[in-house]
């Protein structure tokens, strides 16, 4: 029986690095790694959204928060609609947290329900003085490629 030998190939590259060359490869290697802490999951992206919205209507710009409302919403209502309805409300809202984001279906998600907590004062005469606590729940929608706030008409 002949002997069977295995032919190995083995070669060396030596490379010489120039200064310039080495930094833009590590900066090319951290944005590369770091492009996947860019994309955010679908709860984080609506709970920063949700938040966002929140401080437009504290602050009165409702024109801003308007731009939020799905695209079905705001065919059907138009702005100076929306911006009556919202400063009409009887509270003036001073603060808005977001307590809690739950996202379905869990692959790829589609709608999710922003639960938040909502300080406010009463904005009209009443025996009641001080500062109101309640908790809302708000459905936001992934259509077109983006998180949109579900109004009701």
């Amino acid at each position: 029986m002949k002997n069977s030998v295995t032919p190995t190939l083995s070669f060396s590259v030596n490379v010489r690095w120039r200064p310039w060359q080495a930094g833009l490869v590590a900066t090319l290697l951290a944005m590369v790694s770091g492009c996947a802490s860019l994309v955010s999951k679908p709860d984080d992206q609506v709970k920063a959204l949700a938040t966002q919205r929140w401080q437009h209507l504290i602050a009165g710009d409702f024109d801003k928060a308007y731009e939020m409302a799905t695209p079905g919403f705001r065919k059907v209502r138009n702005l100076r609609d929306y911006r009556v309805r919202k400063s009409a409300v009887p509270v003036k809202w001073l603060s808005a947290e977001v307590l809690r984001v739950e996202c379905t279906p869990a692959e790829t998600p589609t709608k999710c329900v922003v639960r938040i907590k909502l300080d406010s004062e009463p904005s009209i005469p009443s025996g009641f003085k001080g500062v109101m606590s309640s908790g809302i729940d708000e459905t936001w929608l992934f259509e077109d490629g983006r998180w949109w706030m579900f109004e009701s008409l």
